[in-house]
């Protein structure tokens, strides 16, 4: 009976998730889609790099050969969404005699580039698709799974309406009752991901990699106490919801994981701190461009206690209240 104590809120929380039909097709949905479109996104290929070239760099034309496609174009309103899915590599524009080169999704080709065309440094052949692959899809991985996270603490509200207090009653202490929330977030996430990882990636011709599964299991625990962190600042899942949607996405964009930053803005200077930056570099050691991840795995660490103990306090303090 006493062991039965112990894991109530794991067990009842995993039973409501099985009656609840809808909750286990978001999540299944969610994260498959997610993942089988990201993967298709970045294994697109391109016999040759697409690139743009405004009115004042018309000259780059010359450029056409076997490895580069370069058409004039205007810079309008959704050059940036051409580049992110693909349709250009890079737009270049020249401005007071320099070239402007702006990347999206790889920004090697767009470094090699700006050398090539400003300081006149040899340039081999780029493809469109360096290998970023895992970098990306770990990344917006991440995203939606703190999104997910979210709607998955429906039944920790479900707790909050009344039942919390019970529960503490009935011998229950704060700690394991957050830890329960969370382990419960957990392996939905988890399972989830993984499942859908082993399945769709080897569709794509990516491989599933032992570092692959250590880092989904820290994306996915990271997750889990995000959304806890939230869930319990807030007074309603749909607010939590809102605000952790707004926050995984804007921090996402912020820390520079999947777009070029520009040197010395002060996104540069401050995307460090934000986990989703670490999160890439993670897919980046996948990929074989960040030879050490120690780092970022200390700080995703560092950040995932500090939402837990957080989220233990403020619950701590809630039910005393």
């Amino acid at each position: 009976m006493e062991s039965k104590m112990k894991f109530m809120i794991l067990r009842g929380n995993s039973q409501r998730f099985l009656e609840e039909k809808s909750y286990i097709l978001i999540s299944i949905l969610l994260v498959f889609v997610t993942i089988a479109a990201t993967s298709f996104v970045v294994t697109m290929k391109s016999q040759k790099v697409q690139i743009g070239v405004t009115k004042d760099a018309i000259e780059l034309l010359e450029m056409n050969d076997k490895n580069f496609s370069v058409k004039e174009v205007e810079k309008d309103d959704n050059y940036y969404v051409n580049l992110i899915l693909g349709k250009y590599d890079s737009y270049i524009s020249k401005e007071n005699g320099k070239y402007k080169v702006i990347t999206a999704r790889n920004s090697t080709l767009g470094k090699r580039l700006s050398q090539y065309l400003n300081e006149r440094k040899s340039l081999t052949a780029p493809t469109s698709n360096s290998n970023n692959y895992y970098k990306i899809i770990i990344t917006i991985m991440a995203m939606s799974s703190m999104i997910l996270s979210l709607i998955l603490y429906k039944f920790y509200f479900d707790d909050r309406n009344g039942l919390d207090k019970r529960i503490h009653l009935s011998g229950v202490s704060n700690l394991p009752y957050i830890f329960q929330q969370v382990t419960f977030n957990f392996l939905i996430l988890f399972i989830t991901n993984l499942l859908s990882s082993l399945v769709i990636l080897p569709l794509f011709d990516l491989d599933i990699s032992w570092k692959l599964v250590l880092y989904i299991h820290l994306i996915e625990i990271f997750s889990a106490n995000f959304g806890m962190l939230l869930s319990t600042f807030t007074r309603k899942n749909q607010g939590a919801l809102l605000v952790g949607t707004m926050v995984s996405v804007l921090t996402m964009l912020l820390s520079g994981a999947l777009f070029s930053l520009k040197e010395g803005s002060i996104q540069d200077k401050i995307h460090y701190i934000f986990p989703q930056y670490h999160i890439s570099n993670l897919g980046k050691n996948i990929d074989g461009n960040s030879a050490n991840p120690t780092q970022s795995l200390i700080v995703i660490v560092l950040y995932t206690l500090l939402f837990f103990l957080i989220a233990n306090y403020v619950q701590k303090r809630r039910i005393n209240e």
